[in-house]
């Protein structure tokens, strides 16, 4: 900033020296009247090429320092710049390498969980089969049991209509052949068992 103060400070102090050298000129023009003389450089050319040489010594004089300071730091400023874009790019790149390794670590993660999951499907069919065949043959057998007791019910059921119709065709045929006397009879024999027994 102070360079940049200087350098406006010298081009002000030679603008006005441009300016006063302009208006001297002008000045010596309208005194000059009406008749031109010819030019000479030792007249004119010289005073005006030593004024020039003298202004663009202080120019570069003044100028050098402050020109070589404001260059300088402009080169370190973009060599700055250089080396943050340049760290920022690797730093770029490192994300992304680190990115790309965690992306890889992701898919080989669900990878694996897909696996485990699958494997452990597999194990729970193959328990939810072992159960479903325990459950059938469990089932089974309780069908197999119900058959059986009404089985037996269904033999005791014929065991006692076949009885109760034995004594049935019996008491049919006792009856048929059964006359008055041997009911009599019958009837007496119940009598005394009953009689005695009182």
């Amino acid at each position: 900033m102070k360079s940049l103060k200087k350098i406006i400070v010298v081009v002000s102090c030679l603008a006005g020296k441009l300016l006063f050298a302009a208006s001297a000129f002008a000045e010596e023009a309208a005194h000059g009247g009406g008749h031109e003389e010819p030019m000479t450089f030792m007249g004119d050319w010289l005073p005006r090429l030593v004024n020039f040489v003298i202004i663009a010594a202080i120019v570069v004089y003044y100028m050098r320092k402050p020109a070589r300071d404001f260059f300088a730091a402009r080169s370190a400023e973009i060599a700055r710049s250089m080396q943050e874009s340049k760290e920022a790019r690797e730093r770029a790149v490192a994300a992304l390498a680190d990115m790309e390794r965690k992306l890889k670590e992701m898919e080989a993660e669900t990878g694996r969980m897909i696996a485990e999951a699958q494997a452990r499907g597999e194990k729970d069919k193959q328990a939810l089969i072992e159960e479903g065949k325990k459950t059938a043959q469990e089932v089974q057998q309780q069908v197999t049991m119900g058959i059986d007791i009404e089985l037996q019910k269904a033999k005791t059921a014929l065991a006692v209509e076949a009885s109760l119709l034995s004594i049935e065709l019996a008491e049919n045929t006792i009856k048929e052949k059964m006359n008055n006397q041997d009911h009599e009879r019958i009837i007496k024999d119940y009598v005394s068992k009953v009689g005695g027994r009182g």
